[in-house]
């Protein structure tokens, strides 16, 4: 199928995060045990690993709608890794892949390193509705007043500035917000650092780069909780400048 189709249908190979989600969650068993196990009638029948720790998990987590990434395109980065299109591992067949030897696979792994923690405390948090009925909520982003896990699309000129506001953000359960704000070089064609100052403010301003018109760089905006355990939402927004100026859309 990925021979006759791979123009046609939308095929992933990945070796990152699921190599990843396996030794990781191997090293951190102690976590899985203490909140996953046990918790309601799915933790109870969650085993001890023999080889690794949900590594089939990013398949379904690159699926996951947290406002972090398109599902349909796989070099945007996320949750379930990180993936360009070429040649699989099979050296046969094309597809959007991450195996070793490729900068995908090294762009992949950074993501779940930067991402594990919000992962599993995802997890845990949700066994803790399994088994209690009860447990702590994501916050909702809201980047320039959009409230939605919407992907933003921002046009703006060269050479000016965008001001990104997440001031409106909130939790559900009225847990106080830290922010984070930061780029993702892989995901855009201008490859030039980005200055962001005051990451951890609610609110930013981007100076557009003079030289970026026609191409495209990622910022994400990072909002966690402090309840228990720490949840994380996120908002990218996506910058394609050009040298007139448009309207931001969606």
């Amino acid at each position: 199928m990925r021979r006759e189709f791979e123009k046609d249908l939308l095929f992933i190979w990945d070796e990152s995060a699921w190599r990843f989600q396996n030794s990781t969650g191997s090293r951190h068993w102690a976590d899985y045990a203490a909140n996953i196990q046990g918790h309601g009638n799915l933790g109870s029948m969650y085993p001890k690993y023999k080889y690794g720790v949900e590594g089939d998990t990013p398949s379904f987590l690159y699926l996951m709608p947290v406002g972090l990434s398109d599902p349909d395109i796989p070099t945007q980065g996320g949750w379930g890794g990180y993936f360009e299109f070429g040649k699989c591992k099979d050296n046969l067949t094309y597809a959007y892949t991450n195996y070793q030897g490729t900068s995908a696979y090294t762009t992949s792994t950074e993501c779940q390193n930067h991402f594990y923690q919000a992962i599993f405390n995802n997890f845990a948090a949700r066994m803790d509705w399994a088994k209690d009925g009860a447990g702590n909520r994501n916050p909702v982003v809201a980047v320039n007043n959009d409230s939605s896990l919407a992907i933003l699309k921002i046009k703006p000129l060269q050479g000016t500035s965008v001001t990104l506001d997440a001031s409106n953000s909130y939790d559900p359960d009225g847990d106080t917000l830290t922010f984070k704000w930061w780029t993702m070089p892989a995901a855009g064609t201008y490859k030039q650092t980005i200055n962001i100052t005051n990451v951890n403010s609610d609110h930013i301003t981007i100076n557009v780069p003079t030289d970026s018109a026609g191409k495209s760089f990622h910022v994400i905006c990072e909002v966690t909780d402090n309840g228990t355990p720490n949840l994380t939402s996120y908002r990218r927004i996506i910058f394609e400048p050009t040298e007139k100026g448009e309207t931001e859309e969606r």
